[in-house]
């Protein structure tokens, strides 16, 4: 296989094709649309955890001058319910409602100023029920229920979600089970057994552009600029509650100014589309940031761990329990329930293993994707146990691994992809990067390692690309992938440039619009670069075998004789003939175009976990050195490594962006951020309670090593990356805090509060 220096823009640090928009302020997203009569939406949302509404009264709204819609549960009539897994949402509350924040009505108006005096005039009374707003209370015997009847379940990513019928009556709507050899015969084996406890907090994604939609209805025809990932998905949805066929339903979308996986699925984007049906008039829909933290989390969890383990360091069983809360609507909760059940068990040979993974309601913001989906819950938790079971057996951390380590082709699970990487290889990289060996004299300061693996690209993706060349040589690719920051617009257009043998220049990356772009199921998992990769890449040699069957008529040569160079077609006698040339000779004007189109599709297994085999392995390695203040109990983190497997790096300086935005986003739930709930409302939904890191949580050292071995499945060998770097923060941070100060801790974040009142009780025992 080539290495990336035989490639001509493959590899290469090339310009952001949405750089100079971006940096100018030229670029548009969602909230920069305007239309004629373009009225302004506002929702009214709950100010109780769980309540029946026993009242609501929208005239004196309607009244208000101004005011051209008012939608409340009189206007679901009609309307199915949505929601990723399962149906369990409406428009707006109909019955009842289950969390603060749950939308009760909304308004359109002339401006938002009116808007927010409408929605103080609807009339609402409320009968209050008592909520749950934990695991614990939720799983609670006679616990008040979320939902008071269970529902059918949902296709999503080409997997059906059930509740078993024993969970009626309970506050548990999916169960993810699990087993490999035999888990009791496992531990007998044992010569040593462990079993801890470890929490997850509930962290909020903080992108820079919350949530937002313009909606304009006429007739029977529905356009949506929304700030979405998923934006055919949604589509489906939205044929679904509003009735109508695919061809009727119209989404566009800008620029997204960050997702991290909340803006997959639904969120309120239907409550856009309802107010513009019912005002006649477009509507544009925007969240604050506070609302955005209503509208979707990442789940917490709780992950009990038992592992066995022979005297001689060697893994012989794991199991594990894990309730992921899911708050009050399910979202993607079985599916990521689904993930964190079959990602706990690490890369590490254990014979026998068994994983029972459930998913809880409560009344609290629902919980859907978030960048890494599931796993970061379980890393976490493996992780960190595995330092507890080599301090136990008086081994060096990294020496436990290493024993334990799959080998490059082993299975993970039967019949799923064997492992595409070595392990011991990017963790002997990172030991060394950290100074795992050298001895550091300096008080309070430690040292932590952590290696993760998750499957990647998702369970099963549908994919599909055009690449179009104009007359006069230029082209145009078409991608349902969406630009949400990560620079997928310029490394797949270098993927396109590299096949057709021409500068990045000459490519232009189409607005996305389902009117007209080619089918993508959606954008997350780490899966542009491979799986939408790979049909940019088809659709390239495909338009490529045109142009060369095109040239040999032309040149009068033998079509594989023929190679292109430099936008051109050139044979191996001096023949040659540039793209433009070629069309003009093609269609005997400057007239016409050539189409090449790729597809992508999983296969579906039913020898495999999940369904599907995974397209690739997504596999990080991470080193930290902290140093603690005792007084204080806060962490300084004094360096830090990641070196993520990318296979074939498209544009490194795009990966490296991504893993090191990787990490720095997993430094908030591992040290500072956690949602925090009293009595059903949540305190801290804004930016001046709820922290996320900043430039000055930076590691003093900072360090992002790719791993290039060119064994992805990906064009050029590429692997997926962007999730990877955030597996092994949490737990590497906690296991180098465990070497500064012996204090253990289980729950995130490590906040100063939490440290020091460990080393307090550490200091008393």
């Amino acid at each position: 296989m080539k290495s990336s220096q035989a490639y001509k823009v493959v590899g290469r640090p090339e310009a952001r094709l949405d750089g100079e928009d971006k940096v100018t302020g030229k670029a548009v997203y969602t909230v920069d649309v305007e239309l004629s009569g373009l009225t302004h939406g506002k929702i009214l949302r709950s100010p109780y955890a769980h309540a029946r509404i026993k009242r609501i009264d929208g005239r004196k709204a309607e009244a208000l001058p101004g005011v051209y819609a008012v939608i409340t549960r009189d206007d679901q009539r009609g309307l199915g319910m949505f929601g990723a897994a399962y149906k369990d949402q409406t428009i707006v509350a109909i019955d009842k409602v289950r969390y603060v924040g749950d939308p009760v009505a909304a308004v359109a108006a002339v401006d938002e100023a009116t808007a927010e005096e409408a929605l103080n005039l609807i009339d609402v009374e409320y009968d209050e029920l008592p909520a749950v707003t934990s695991i614990e209370e939720a799983l609670a015997p006679d616990a008040p229920l979320v939902h008071d009847s269970s529902f059918s379940g949902g296709e999503m990513m080409g997997q059906h979600y059930e509740a078993p019928k024993e969970f009626a009556g309970s506050n548990l709507c999916y169960r993810f089970s699990y087993a490999k050899g035999n888990i009791e015969a496992g531990f007998k084996k044992a010569d040593h057994i462990f079993e801890d406890t470890f929490r997850f907090p509930r962290v909020q994604h903080f992108s820079m552009e919350p949530h937002a939609t313009v909606a304009h209805v006429d007739g029977n025809h529905i356009t949506l600029w929304a700030g979405t990932q998923e934006p055919f998905t949604l589509r489906e949805h939205l044929s679904e509650i509003f009735h109508l066929p695919l061809n009727k339903i119209r989404i566009i979308v800008p620029y997204l100014g960050g997702a991290y996986g909340g803006k997959l699925a639904v969120k309120t984007e239907p409550l856009a589309v309802a107010l513009s049906w019912k005002a006649k008039r477009p509507v544009r829909l925007a969240h604050s940031i506070e609302e955005s933290f209503k509208t979707v989390t990442r789940h917490p969890a709780r992950v009990q761990i038992k592992t066995g383990v022979t005297k001689d360091g060697k893994l012989v069983a794991r199991q594990c329990l894990i309730y992921m809360e899911t708050g009050a609507y399910a979202d993607a909760g079985p599916r990521v329930t689904q993930k964190a059940g079959y990602r706990c068990f690490g890369p590490y040979r254990i014979p026998h293993v068994k994983t029972d993974a459930y998913t809880v309601y409560t009344n609290t913001v629902p919980a859907g994707a978030y960048r890494g989906f599931g796993t970061l819950q379980v890393t976490w938790a493996y992780e960190s146990q595995m330092d507890i079971i080599a301090e136990k057996l008086a081994m060096d951390p990294l020496e436990f691994r290493l024993k334990n380590l799959l080998k490059k082709g082993e299975l993970y699970t039967p019949g799923d992809t064997p492992v595409d990487c070595d392990l011991k290889e990017g963790l002997l990289r990172a030991a060394k990067e950290i100074g795992w060996n050298k001895k550091d004299n300096k008080p309070n300061r430690g040292k932590g390692l952590a290696c993760c693996m998750k499957d990647g690209g998702g369970t099963y993706k549908v994919a599909s690309a055009a690449v179009k060349m104009n007359s006069d040589g230029s082209i145009i690719l078409l991608t349902g992938t969406v630009e949400i920051g990560q620079g997928a617009r310029t490394a797949l257009s270098q993927i396109v440039a590299e096949e057709l043998a021409v500068p990045l220049n000459r490519i232009t990356v189409a607005e996305l619009d389902t009117h007209v772009t080619p089918y993508d199921v959606n954008t997350n998992a780490s899966s542009s670069t491979v799986v939408m990769g790979l049909s940019v890449q088809r659709a390239a040699q495909d338009l490529k075998r045109q142009l060369l069957r095109h040239g040999a008529r032309v040149l009068k040569a033998i079509p594989d004789r023929l190679r292109l160079k430099h936008g051109r077609i050139e044979g191996n006698k001096g023949q040659g003939i540039s793209f433009e040339s070629l069309m003009h000779k093609i269609f005997s004007s400057k007239a016409g175009e050539i189409v090449g189109r790729g597809a992508y599709q999983d296969v579906k297994s039913k020898k495999a976990a999940l369904g599907s085999p995974t397209t690739f392995w997504e596999i990080s390695w991470g080193g930290a050195e902290v140093e603690v203040d005792r007084d204080t109990g806060e962490i300084t983190l004094i360096k830090y490594v990641s070196l993520a497997d990318v296979g074939q790096a498209i544009h490194p300086v795009l990966c490296e962006g991504q893993d090191e935005g990787g990490v720095m986003n997993a430094l908030g739930h591992s040290l500072l951020e956690e949602m925090v709930y009293r009595d059903g409302q949540l305190l801290n939904p804004n930016l001046v309670d709820y922290r996320v890191p900043t430039f000055s949580d930076l590691p003093m050292g900072f360090a992002t090593i790719l791993v290039e071995n060119h064994n992805g499945p990906g064009p050029f060998g590429a692997k997926g990356t962007g999730e990877g770097g955030l597996l092994p923060v949490a737990p590497a941070i906690g296991n180098a805090l465990y070497k500064a100060t012996g204090v253990r801790l289980y729950q995130l974040p490590l906040t100063p509060e939490r440290v020091w009142q460990a080393l307090q009780a550490k200091n008393r025992s």
